[in-house]
């Protein structure tokens, strides 16, 4: 974590003193917590602690973020630009603010919703404003800096007066990005859970049901909520970690066979039941599902879980050449022995004891369509 964030407390805290009414928040939170789980860079969310939401990210990398809505209306430069109500400073100058200071800012943001108006002040458009952040920056060239030169000298003019410099214009427009198409209040918590199916798909390779879906956002949502509205508390209490969020999915994720309001089986369910491992049909879902999460946790890339995997195909392999007539709950334990043994050497050899006997079980299950198993050829009895 950056210096400067732990040293630099905020003199106030208004955002999380005002929680009440601050739910849209609540809701892009939960949301990047979700986009944490595809994000081995990004280390955790700060809520309400010198802005609205910050982004850490490896190697100190801070990503500050303002969350802003608007139901009516459209967005033009005035409504970031100029102060609301009893305000020093607009949406802009407090974006810009860590940098007028000389803070370490990997990006700023402004996330949220509403119509950007393709209206002109002073001959500078949002919408091409806009345009012109949205390319990428590998793609940024003398063309691009040439196009923004009405922008920096529309803003510098209009920022001054809050204390932002043209030289603090400069530096910010290169780290700014502006998305203004996040859904919209009353259909952020329905996209939020699309979204959450897709990345378990993705990340565990299940089909999670809608009640088990509402289940892990409930979790989340709360645990963005309190970390929004925890006021005058240290930037640790206001934070959700990449793993907390691992820890939430695999906690409410339960494996029942398929019920009623799924559409699909689990993606596993064709693999384990084509081992025929009979009634521990479950048990295994849930030692791979675990073991997948404690995979992301430690950022083990695809060749260490490879490699996992050949271990165990390689014991058994040896183990079915020596014992080829082998069934049931004799076969059910003596693999339950190797998978200990296995998992044994990986905690020892990694330093990490929850790489032991039941995440040896889940890597195995997760490749139990590679090995060779049939636990019904004899009784289970």
């Amino acid at each position: 974590m950056s210096i400067e964030f732990l040293s630099s407390v905020p003199e106030t805290d208004p955002g999380s003193e005002g929680g009440i009414g601050f739910d849209y928040q609540w809701q892009i939170t939960s949301r990047l917590c979700i986009e944490m789980l595809l994000n081995v860079e990004s280390i955790r969310v700060v809520c309400e602690y010198g802005e609205d939401i910050t982004l850490h990210k490896k190697d100190s990398v801070l990503e500050k973020i303002q969350v802003k809505k608007r139901e009516s209306g459209n967005w033009t430069f005035p409504e970031l630009i100029k102060p609301a109500k009893k305000q020093k400073k607009g949406i802009l100058a407090k974006l810009f603010e860590p940098l007028q200071d000389g803070k370490n800012v990997g990006s700023i943001k402004i996330l949220g919703c509403g119509k950007v108006g393709t209206g002109k002040n002073s001959d500078c458009s949002l919408a091409d404003f806009v345009a012109l952040l949205n390319i990428p920056k590998e793609e940024r060239n003398a063309d691009w800096n040439k196009a923004l030169l009405t922008f920096i000298n529309y803003l510098s003019e209009n920022l001054i007066s809050q204390g932002v410099t043209q030289e603090t214009v400069e530096q910010a427009i290169n780290l700014l990005s502006i998305n203004f198409s996040l859904p919209y209040p009353e259909s952020i918590e329905a996209k939020n859970k699309e979204l959450l199916a897709k990345v378990i798909k993705k990340v565990l390779q299940v089909d999670a049901s809608h009640g088990q879906i509402d289940k892990i956002y409930s979790a989340i949502f709360s645990a963005a909520k309190r970390a929004n509205t925890s006021a005058r508390k240290s930037w640790l209490e206001k934070s959700i970690t990449r793993q907390d969020v691992i820890l939430l999915v695999l906690q409410n994720l339960e494996y029942p066979y398929p019920t009623a309001d799924q559409t699909h089986s689990l993606t596993l369910q064709d693999k384990l039941s084509g081992a025929n491992i009979g009634d521990k049909h479950k048990y295994a879902l849930t030692a791979r599902t675990e073991a997948i999460g404690l995979r992301y946790e430690k950022e083990f890339g695809s060749n260490v879980w490879e490699k996992f995997g050949v271990d165990i195909h390689l014991k058994w392999q040896d183990y079915q050449k020596e014992n080829p007539s082998k069934s049931g709950l004799a076969l059910w334990n003596d693999l339950l022995g190797i998978l200990e043994a296995t998992g044994n050497d990986w905690s020892k050899e990694h330093k990490d004891p929850r790489l032991g006997a039941r995440f040896a079980e889940g890597v195995f299950f997760d490749m139990a369509g590679i090995c060779t198993v049939d636990f019904k050829r004899g009784s289970n009895e």
